[in-house]
């Protein structure tokens, strides 16, 4: 079947597939010769090579976009189900070395460099984009995280307020004693669940 026995719907497609491939436009080479147009026997002219040592900017940013959307899901699932090695034992065993990373003044810049490289825009658009749509999705996705945190708190939760609830409240003093029993009550359960 030759280009030419494609029906408008398929002409409109396969022309906004080369459009966005951008490969027939920007001078590397002529459209495949098509089927009709060449003697029998005889290979279709090919496109010329080019070659490249470094892909321009545009074509770098666009492959790698193009492959992240073909495989990328399947890959990183890939590589969630087959781990080199437990990803949690390894963390804790390299806590030391976190820690060391952490204090390293080299690493500190980095991280303000880094920062500095963007700007409230550029967060407010990425954090809408992404993050709005994901957090419903996250949070249901570990429902069970929240579950277990709830078992473990609610009790220290429980009797923190029992005690909070049993100191008397007549005078502002008593009162400024209870909110600040409260506070610090509170703050000690930070991290107990």
């Amino acid at each position: 079947m030759g280009l030419d026995n494609l029906n408008p719907e398929e002409a409109q497609q396969l022309s906004k597939l080369l459009e966005k491939a951008d490969v027939y436009q920007d001078g590397m080479g002529d459209l495949p010769a098509q089927e009709g147009h060449r003697k029998f026997g005889q290979a279709p002219k090919p496109n010329p090579s080019v070659i490249q040592r470094v892909l321009p900017a545009s074509d770098w940013v666009e492959k790698q976009i193009t492959t992240l959307e073909a495989v990328g899901e399947a890959n990183y699932l890939r590589g969630i189900r087959n781990p080199k090695k437990d990803p949690i034992k390894a963390g804790i065993a390299a806590q030391g070395k976190y820690e060391a990373a952490m204090k390293d003044p080299k690493v500190l810049k980095r991280r303000k460099t880094a920062l500095e490289k963007t700007n409230m825009d550029e967060w407010t658009a990425m954090a809408e984009a992404i993050g709005a749509g994901k957090l419903v999705e996250g949070v249901r996705a570990r429902r069970y995280k929240v579950e277990r945190f709830v078992a473990k708190y609610q009790p220290l939760l429980k009797a923190h307020l029992a005690t909070i609830d049993a100191m008397p409240d007549v005078t502002d003093a008593n009162r400024e004693a209870k909110m600040i029993a409260n506070v610090k009550g509170l703050k000690d359960l930070k991290g107990k669940a």
